[in-house]
């Protein structure tokens, strides 16, 4: 099964259950009410007639109408027990449910995180700052969109969402709304600007630090909502002159 597959049989594992859930719901209801229906008994007794027919409960003496539904509330029963269980086996051969649960604690993680520091790249530059931060205990998480690169910062230890940051559920599934700061690496300054712009809007407070790869888009960058601006070029260049004494 290649990584995409794998991915997507993880997320429907969930709306798999939900619809589980709310076939069951409407089996409960539909069964409650033909049973009292047909009974003329009251909702209480029928529901547990539902239950015990889903449980292969059966009245001894029923009349055809009862044994009708008896018979399709066990089928359809019988169906979706059978369906659940395959897809958790079919999970588990596949070796997805434990990625299932480990994305579902990286979910339950990233939502309790709050006053973090958002590093969106996981390139050279964005890692060397995840690795400072993690050195001086601040935390911190990563935005990748490259799959190779995000597997070896999870190795490495690093808390990472993959996904593009110019996307806005990105951001929301990195807690953007309570986090008190976004180092923005990526090499190309449009980007930058438009993340910019859609952090601001899902969060004013936030500070933003921006790399820039082109000086006449400084301003732009510190218009839309950039705090500090960085250039690698002239830091570079301040560097060799501040080593070299002039």
């Amino acid at each position: 099964m290649s990584r995409s597959q794998g991915i997507n049989e993880i997320e429907d594992f969930p709306k798999r259950l939900k619809i589980f859930f709310v076939v069951i719901s409407i089996l409960l209801i539909f069964g409650t009410t033909g049973f009292s229906l047909i009974d003329n008994t009251p909702l209480k007794s029928s529901f547990f007639r539902t239950l015990q027919t889903l449980s292969f409960i059966f009245e001894e003496e029923p009349v055809i109408a009862e044994r009708l539904l008896e018979i399709f509330l066990a089928i359809v029963g019988v169906f979706l027990v059978w369906w659940v269980l395959w897809s958790i086996a079919d999970m588990i051969l596949d070796g997805n449910l434990r990625k299932y649960l480990k994305t579902r604690f990286y979910s339950y993680k990233i939502g309790k995180m709050k006053n973090h520091i958002i590093v969106v790249g996981g390139g050279r530059i964005g890692e060397e700052i995840s690795r400072v931060l993690y050195l001086k205990k601040k935390s911190c998480l990563i935005i990748e969109s490259d799959p190779h690169v995000v597997v070896s910062l999870k190795k490495k230890g690093y808390t990472v969402i993959e996904g593009d940051a110019l996307k806005e559920e990105i951001l929301k599934k990195a807690n953007i709304e309570k986090s008190s700061k976004i180092i923005i690496t990526l090499p190309k300054t449009e980007s930058n600007i438009l993340i910019t712009l859609s952090v601001k809007e899902l969060n004013p407070k936030i500070e933003v630090y921006s790399r820039c790869e082109k000086s006449s888009l400084v301003s732009k960058l510190k218009k839309v909502g950039a705090k500090v601006v960085i250039v690698p070029e002239i830091v570079a260049a301040d560097k060799i002159a501040e080593d070299l004494g002039v």
